[in-house]
């Protein structure tokens, strides 16, 4: 699960991380109710985002990465809460060990999302509930204004990541809750969920040169000042870049 915002974790925190927050006041909604030691589990914590609101709710949190800038970055952020290394497919806790897992945009970045699903199960105790979200398959405005820049670049992206068809799955609302149901998980409900995410230009900006995606870093310096330029000229006369954001957000029950 080690991702392209590896060792970046300070500027993820000023960028993706605000658009990914988007999601976590309907994610705890969906958890429930902290208290009375309840055990939550936040996977691909990233900053701690996540971990942080499940807290302040009253969960007892453990958040894991498979980041350590963003572990070390998360626990600076909230010493309270329990960081430590880990990732997907295989995580290092026990059977049965959580009565809530939250996992914010960590089950489509997964190499296996099957088999991820199946190891956030395992981890799962009887009665115990996931909550789960993942971005959809079609272009949101941030895909369409990066596309944009590089088609004003003439920049091309470099060779897609996509996994192979029989590892994939659907991303749509049945999709989604399909992998989770096959999995065991009982009670599934997939939804879509909608906000905007708002930003600085030179914000959103600085997360791209600090190595956020694939394709700028795959410029040389020409092809970098081009999609600087592009970029520039795009967004250059706003205050602030507002964009709509849409998820898919599930709910899920391990079955007694």
């Amino acid at each position: 699960m080690v991702g392209a915002w590896q060792d970046t974790a300070d500027a993820y925190l000023r960028s993706f991380a605000r658009l990914c927050a988007g999601t976590v006041d309907e994610m705890l909604r969906l958890a429930g109710p902290g208290g009375g030691g309840r055990r939550l589990l936040d996977i691909g914590t990233g900053p701690g985002t996540v971990a942080a609101a499940a807290g302040r709710h009253g969960h007892r949190v453990i958040g894991l990465d498979s980041d350590r800038s963003m572990i070390d970055l998360a626990a600076r952020r909230n010493p309270r809460i329990a960081f430590g290394v880990g990732a997907l497919p295989d995580l290092p806790r026990r059977d049965h060990a959580f009565d809530v897992i939250t996992a914010n945009f960590v089950v489509n970045h997964t190499p296996d999302p099957r088999r991820a699903v199946a190891e956030l199960y395992r981890v799962t105790l009887p009665g115990g509930r996931l909550v789960a979200t993942i971005w959809p398959a079609r272009p949101l405005p941030l895909n369409q204004l990066w596309a944009e820049v590089l088609r004003r670049a003439a920049a091309s992206p470099p060779p897609g990541s996509r996994l192979p068809p029989d590892l994939d799955f659907d991303r749509t609302e049945a999709g989604f809750a399909g992998i989770l149901s096959r999995a065991g998980f009982d009670r599934v409900d997939c939804a879509e969920l909608a906000w905007t995410f708002e930003i600085e230009p030179a914000g959103l900006w600085s997360a791209v040169e600090a190595g956020i995606g694939r394709t700028y870093r795959a410029q040389d310096t020409a092809g970098r000042g081009q999609l600087r330029a592009a970029y520039a000229d795009l967004t250059g006369g706003a205050d602030r870049l507002r964009l709509r954001s849409t998820a898919l957000i599930a709910c899920a029950v391990r079955p007694h």
